[in-house]
Formats: C-alpha cells, structure tokens, sequence
C-alpha cells in the first residue's frame, strides 16, 4: 500500500510514517517548506501551498490512500489572526486534495481524516457517542464541524472517508500529558476549576494503530478515537501525582482566573466531554490501554 500523508511532521504524523515503513508499505508526504523534505527508501516528500490551492500532482502517483492531519497548532495564543488560522489551514488543506482528486486521474480508493471530541457540547453530565448530535458552539466545535463539512465530500468521489475525532492523545513527550506533567513533576499540580471536567483520553499507540487498521480495512464513518474509560479532571491529576511520585496539595484554580488569564483558550483545560466510541469494537478493534492508571505506568516506565 502506498499512503500520501499530510501532517506528516507533527506529533502524529511522523509516528504514522515510522509505523507503515515498518510495516513494508510506502509513503508519500507533503510539506509547504522545500527545506522539510527528507527522503529515503519508499519514503518521498512533495510541495504543496494549500493557501493557494498549490499541489505536486506527482504526490498521487500510485497512492492507494490518504491519511489527512494537516492544521495549524491550536497551542497557541488565540488572537483573531491565529483563529483564523486555525480554522482556514484546515480547511485549505482538505479543499486543496479535495480539488486535486475531482479534476485528475487518481487511484485513491480511502481517506482518513483527522477531527476533535471538541466538536461536542461541554456538558460534565451528557455521554456522547458516534451518534450524538449534541454540538458545542464555540470556537473549537464551529472548526471540527466545518473541517468535517469539508472532508465528507470526498464520498461524493467515491472515495471512503473515514473522519477521527481525537480525544486527548497520550504522550510524556508531546501534547496535554506533556505540559501537565511538567508542572506535577514540580509538585505544582492543581486542578483547573471544579476539577470535575471528563477527560476523554487515549494512549499515543493506540491512535497509530487505529487510523492503521481504518487504512488497512478502508472503513468509512465517523469514529470517536477514545479509550473505553474516560475519567474526571481531578481523577487524571490524582493519576499522574501518584505515577510521578509526587504530592497533589494546592487548591483548585478557580475557572474565573484561568480565563482571565487564557481567555478564550481556557476552554482547552475548562472544556468537558465524555466521550465513548461504539464504532471501534464493531470494527473490531481491540484497545492496548483501557485504563488510565496502567496507561501511565507504561508511559512513564
């Protein structure tokens, strides 16, 4: 199988290439920077310039897939230039292989697209589920659901689309786990708000091999890329202070100061969904973590 993947120098994506260069299959990725290609064996970069429509159409060739996780950081300061941003990167990026398949020849039978549990309603009592329609309004749901809006077409070319709405990927050394680690680590820990926010997570490898097997089996559907048990904010802290050895005594920061502080961007730590998958187990996959606790002793091992 050959695969063209976008995004592929982030957090996910360089992990994606390793796997399935492991896994004896090839890929092709694209860059908006000459300077970012870095090829090798079955492994070779093209151009592309999404803000204006641009793409190597030589990044089709003989590709049978495509995984699509290209967007601008939303670890940022949320300025009206970097929201805008956030959202038109998204969207350019599934407009541009969205024009590029419509108006030429191509093989491409599956796409997978990258989507956030953030399109859901922040509620600490609601369950959603694949099938829930409960949707937030704020500024992180308005580009999941636009960003979704823009891949489903890809159906309309006969291509199977799969959408992966991400809850909170697990790593010590990128993302949430990363930057609330650093701060525990310095028995500096202390919940955010009420502490009661569900936290939807889900363990790095567990991501790599789910978006593998959607390519594999070329599923189509929205899938909720979530472990089966979610857990309270103060739960997750209490979790992690135990696996780092370390005390959990501040009090809670009120929410009043931390959006004072972060402004709309509190919702990143503010924001509650619990999220649950029913798409994955009918596809059969079997999860490698399941629980929190076990999740961090092997991250931390």
């Amino acid at each position: 199988m050959k695969v063209l993947v976008t995004g592929a120098t982030g957090f996910i994506g360089t992990a994606l290439c390793s796997h399935l260069l492991q896994n004896n299959h090839s890929v092709h990725y694209l860059v908006t920077d000459a300077a970012d290609i870095k090829d090798k064996d079955n492994y070779k970069g093209f151009l592309w310039n999404p803000e204006k429509n641009e793409i190597d159409l030589n990044s089709l060739d003989q590709v049978d897939a495509i995984v699509n996780l290209a967007g601008h950081t939303i670890n940022c300061k949320w300025t009206d230039e970097n929201k805008k941003q956030i959202h038109d990167s998204r969207i350019n990026c599934s407009n541009t292989l969205f024009n590029a398949l419509q108006n030429n020849e191509h093989q491409i039978k599956s796409i997978v697209n990258a989507s956030a549990i953030g399109i859901y309603q922040s509620s600490e009592t609601a369950i959603y589920n694949e099938n829930s329609t409960g949707f937030g309004n704020d500024f992180l749901a308005q580009v999941c659901k636009d960003w979704e809006v823009a891949n489903l077409r890809f159906e309309g070319l006969g291509i199977k689309t799969a959408i992966t709405r991400f809850g909170l990927i697990l790593s010590k050394d990128k993302g949430v786990l990363h930057e609330l680690a650093k701060v525990v680590s310095k028995g500096l820990g202390a919940n955010l708000g009420n502490g009661k926010q569900w936290m939807s997570w889900i363990h790095f490898n567990d991501v790599i091999e789910i978006i593998y097997q959607l390519l594999k089996e070329q599923q189509s559907g929205i899938f909720n890329v979530v472990a089966p048990n979610a857990v309270k904010q103060n739960e997750f802290l209490k979790l992690l202070a135990a696996q780092l050895n370390k005390p959990l005594w501040l009090p809670n920061i009120p929410s009043v100061f931390i959006k004072i502080g972060l402004g709309e961007r509190s919702a990143l730590v503010l924001s509650s969904q619990h999220v649950q998958s029913v798409q994955l187990p009918k596809i059969g996959y079997k999860f490698m973590f399941t629980d929190l606790a076990s999740t961090l002793k092997d991250l931390y091992k």
